[in-house]
């Protein structure tokens, strides 16, 4: 029979076994693929590693107690001795033991097989003579239960004198164990962090498993056996508090990182390389004890990227330079995954993820980069032409132009606008003009009748500023410098011609050095009568400045305006005064024209104004081009919106949204892009051939390269990100005014002056001693009193006699000065209560020992006791006694006394001396310290307690500001701070 078949059989079987073989091959490489991932490499690394570092530790802790260790073996080891001498008693003992357990275990079970006889008869008995029928007997009833209650007890003695027997052959066998076991527990004492180590060592190293666990230990990370409780595996966390959008829903995060990053929890692995080494500042991240526990904040919600890769690119790390993005194309082949929109931050910028949880405070605790992004957002007017909806603008950046015509002239403004760094070489106003953009002849021209419109528009009512009266406003220059050093101006403000003299780290403490403009050139700027007339009383000239009242005498005012106009620009005083082009005004009108109106109406519309219409549309449509009113106040643009791009989202838009222009060679990141940006704003018009209406306007800061990453990491926290109400900070401060008493003591610059929260008083730099700068504002919230607080901000007066530094009356409203308050209260965590005044037992013996220890203590050689001097000279001058009632809290006065460097470190409060209990019992005590200091028996809170109540009863003037003003303009300040003054105790 023919086996007609299309195909060969012997071929088919041929390639059925060869497609077999092929598919048996992919299936056990897809297995091996499936199961060799990269995180599993770097376990393997990690078990290595930890299996050293724990070798290491186990060394180490024996060699911790290597002394003491030889000791107590040797003691276990005539314990064992000892013991193996005891051994055939032991042997005897235990051979009992087993044969009095059976004695016991059989006595036992009589006993309780005979109880339960005894409980049915029970029963019986009770039922019986209840129920009593005629003819029974009841004593012949109590007679049998009698006898079974007899056998219950005769069974009980047995049993326990069996386990007598037993309790006393298990003490004898204790006690021949006794001395091994307490040697034993001795070292295992001495050796239990080693114990604790080479238990951890048998989970991990091979070489210390038993045959049993070796075996375990490599079939639980087999494939498919892997299922079960596998060694190396994906560690995650899921963040229900901290979401994604997918699809208009919001998923939680869940992070791999740790699959990797095995150490970043681990203090032990601080030198370790990556991936392993140690995450910086445990007491703060990851840890369960820190603020940011991996368990709630997990990796990415800080530094971004995909939680769920576990491969090195999948998680889409991100390079810092352009050197690490070669080295790891080359070691793992990394590229970008172009459709992730949120890819790991570098970690220069990581600082921007703060801003999720902490967006309400001033200034944010170990995210000073971030936090000096932000003060120069709010310094520079960014938020003026951006609309930053966490950051809406509280004020405008520049100074009011209402009244700019009584400052300066029109001239003047003119050269200013077009190039402010010709006049001030650090100001913070902008450079609009002469960019990469506008730069062209055509383009200057165009810029300068811009310029010459807008300072005409400014200057509608005329020219009020004039040097006439100039010399009926100026002192002493010389004493107007030491005014400007001492009261307290060098808070705000600096003096600097030469650029080359200011500080070259660009800092958070430097930016509150220039709070206020770098006070050069003035000279050339306005008239001596302005800056009288602004010293005397800033409010007056505008209404909303920051600028306080320093209280100034009219003496002192002049002398400081003397000083303050000693310094010129004679080169731009000399520069050409701006001039504008008819034909680039008519230019400039027209093409705004074109703008709203066809051809035809533009030009019609044109040839209908005059020069004043003219200048005023133009003026009008530079300063809306420019956005001036965005950082000033001006007239007629109070409404106006902000003219930039929504910033409030930013480090969220996708780099498609960004326009990279012709730049070609710029690195196609956000971070990039907004660096650029920053470094020169127009650059992205390059070669583009756009009208002069649509080119770009940005003006440039001339920011350094450090304020440029700090503004960086500032726009990327301006995110979409979801966080879970209650990881917000705020969410732990219920109080609203805690965050605005915050933000108005920065806006303020209080901090210029005086350290608050340990950062701030770098005022203190120009003083001999910070004994004669402003003081310390640590523990103000617990150290005085509301209601005196309060006042002394609206009437502030002197508090220590010999600072010439004086505190200026701010124009703050009651809600805010409350506000500042709160914040005080609430860091310091003080209650916001009513208390009422504390009151003095002045016949108590703690009062008379507190009086006797002052006058030992000599406390008059120092402090003011209401118009009564000190004894001493005025460098060592404290505050006034009298007023101590009125203005600290009891309790805060009691800490002070204690340990006043704790507090204020670096003042010349020393801690008062107070005798112990054996010093109060020796011979003559009560004539050295007084029969009520000897009776308070060297208690040191009740010595402290009665100091501080006799200094509560003292009485006195309490403002005496008059009196020590008189004394200085008698005697002046001409005294130098003596370390001899200084004494450490009484």
């Amino acid at each position: 029979m023919n086996d007609e078949r299309y195909w060969n059989i012997n071929q088919l079987n041929k390639w059925f076994a060869i497609s077999s073989i092929i598919f048996m091959v992919s299936i056990i490489w897809m297995f091996i693929d499936d199961n060799d991932d990269d995180f599993k490499v770097y376990q393997r690394k990690f078990r290595q590693l930890e299996i050293e570092n724990e070798e290491k530790k186990l060394i180490a802790e024996l060699e911790a107690v290597k002394d003491e260790r030889v000791g107590y073996e040797e003691k276990l080891t005539g314990a064992q001795t000892s013991f193996k001498a005891k051994q055939s008693q032991l042997l005897d003992a235990e051979s009992l033991l087993v044969e009095s357990q059976a004695k016991f275990y059989k006595a036992n079970m009589n006993f309780l097989n005979q109880k339960s006889i005894l409980d049915a008869e029970k029963f019986n008995y009770e039922t019986a003579m209840l129920h009593l029928h005629e003819g029974d007997d009841p004593a012949e009833i109590e007679q049998t239960y009698q006898v079974v209650i007899d056998k219950v007890y005769t069974l009980r003695l047995i049993k326990e004198e069996k386990e007598a027997v037993m309790l006393a052959i298990e003490d004898q066998i204790k006690e021949i164990k006794f001395e091994t076991k307490i040697a034993e527990d001795e070292l295992n004492s001495v050796l239990k962090a080693a114990n604790l180590v080479d238990r951890k060592l048998k989970l991990i190293d091979r070489r210390k498993m038993s045959l049993a666990n070796k075996i375990g230990d490599i079939v639980r990370d087999l494939p498919i056996l892997d299922f079960m409780a596998p060694y190396f595996k994906v560690e995650q966390v899921v963040l229900p508090n901290i979401k994604y959008n997918v699809n208009f829903a919001s998923v939680p995060e869940v992070d791999r990182c740790k699959s990797c990053h095995l150490g970043i929890d681990n203090p032990d692995y601080k030198n370790a390389e990556q991936p392993f080494t140690t995450h910086p500042n445990l007491d703060l991240y990851l840890t369960s004890s820190s603020k940011h526990t991996y368990e709630d904040f997990g990796c990415t919600s800080c530094h971004a990227g995909r939680g769920r890769g576990t491969d090195f690119t999948s998680v889409t790390h991100t390079p810092s330079s352009p050197e690490q993005r070669a080295e790891w194309e080359e070691k793992y082949g990394w590229h970008e995954m172009h459709h992730w929109l949120k890819p790991m931050l570098p970690v220069n910028y990581t600082e921007a993820s703060c801003f999720k949880c902490h967006q309400d405070e001033a200034n944010i605790t170990h995210a000073d980069k971030l936090t000096m992004g932000l003060t120069l957002i709010e310094k520079n007017g960014c938020n003026g032409c951006h609309t930053i909806k966490p950051l809406e603008s509280r004020r405008k950046a520049g100074p009011d132009l209402a009244r700019i015509n009584e400052k300066v002239d029109r001239k003047w403004v003119a050269k200013w606008i077009k190039d402010p760094k010709s006049f001030r070489h650090n100001t913070r106003m902008p450079s609009f003009f002469g960019q990469s953009n506008n730069s062209e002849p055509d383009d200057i021209k165009r810029n300068d009748t811009e310029i010459y419109t807008i300072a005409e528009y400014l200057f509608q009512d005329g020219e009020k500023m004039s040097r006439k009266n100039d010399r009926k406003y100026l002192g002493n220059a010389e004493k107007g410098q030491e005014i400007f050093d001492v009261v307290g101006c060098r808070g705000c403000h600096i003096i600097e011609p030469d650029p080359n003299n200011l500080p070259e780290d660009h800092n958070l403490t430097n930016l509150l050095k220039e709070h206020g403009p770098n006070l050069i050139n003035l000279g050339s700027k306005t008239s001596a009568q302005w800056v009288y007339d602004w010293l005397k009383d800033p409010n007056e000239y505008w209404h909303d400045t920051r600028m306080p009242n320093l209280r100034l005498s009219d003496e002192e005012a002049k002398n400081l305006t003397a000083y303050l106009m000693s310094f010129t620009n004679p080169e731009f005083e000399e520069a050409e005064s701006i001039q504008m082009s008819d034909e680039a005004l008519d230019k400039i009108a027209l093409g705004w024209l074109r703008k709203m109106y066809p051809e035809m109406e533009a030009k019609s519309r044109l040839g209908k104004m005059d020069l004043d219409n003219k200048i005023d549309y133009v003026a009008d449509k530079s300063i809306r081009y420019y956005g001036c009113f965005g950082c000033h106040n001006i007239p007629g643009y109070e409404k106006d919106k902000p003219i930039g791009t929504e910033l409030t989202f930013e480090g969220s838009k996708p780099i498609n949204k960004l326009d990279f222009g012709y730049i070609h060679d710029l690195e196609k990141t956000n971070y990039a892009w907004f660096t650029q940006k920053l470094e020169n704003p127009r650059i992205f018009d390059k070669g583009k051939a756009s009208p002069p209406e649509d080119k770009l306007r940005m003006p440039n800061f001339n920011f350094s390269p450090e304020e440029i990453e700090a503004l960086v990491t500032t726009i990327l926290s301006f995110s979409e990100d979801e966080v879970g109400e209650n990881l917000l900070a705020s969410n732990y401060v219920r109080d609203d005014m805690v965050y605005e008493g915050r933000k108005l003591i920065k806006e303020y610059n209080c901090q210029g002056c005086h350290i608050i929260d340990g950062f701030g008083g770098q005022i203190a730099e120009n003083y001999s001693s910070p004994e004669y700068a402003p003081p310390n504002l640590n523990t103000e919230g617990a150290k005085v009193q509301p209601d005196w607080l309060f006042n002394f901000f609206l009437e502030p007066s002197i508090i220590r006699p010999n600072l010439q530094v004086r505190m200026p009356t701010f124009k703050l409203t009651d809600e805010e000065w409350n506000a500042i308050i709160r914040s005080f209260q609430y860091y310091d965590n003080q209650p916001l209560a009513f208390e009422s005044d504390f009151h003095v037992n002045t016949s108590t013996t703690k009062y008379r020992a507190g009086k006797k220890l002052e006058e030992l203590g000599a406390c008059n050689n120092c402090h003011f006791y209401g118009k009564e001097f000190p004894k001493q000279g005025a460098q060592t001058w404290a505050p006034n006694l009298a007023l101590t009632k009125e203005r600290l809290q009891p309790k805060w006065v009691i800490d002070w006394m204690e340990d006043p460097q704790s507090i204020m470190p670096g003042t010349k409060m020393p801690a008062p001396f107070l005798p112990d209990k054996e010093l109060l019992n020796t011979p003559g005590a009560v004539s050295d310290w007084g029969e009520h200091v000897v009776k308070v028996g060297g208690d040191r809170e009740t010595m402290l307690e009665g100091l501080r109540d006799y200094i509560y009863s003292i009485k006195g003037k309490t403002d005496i500001t008059n009196e020590i003003q008189q004394y200085f303009e008698k005697n002046g300040y001409e005294f130098e701070f003596d370390e001899e003054d200084e004494d450490e105790d009484w």
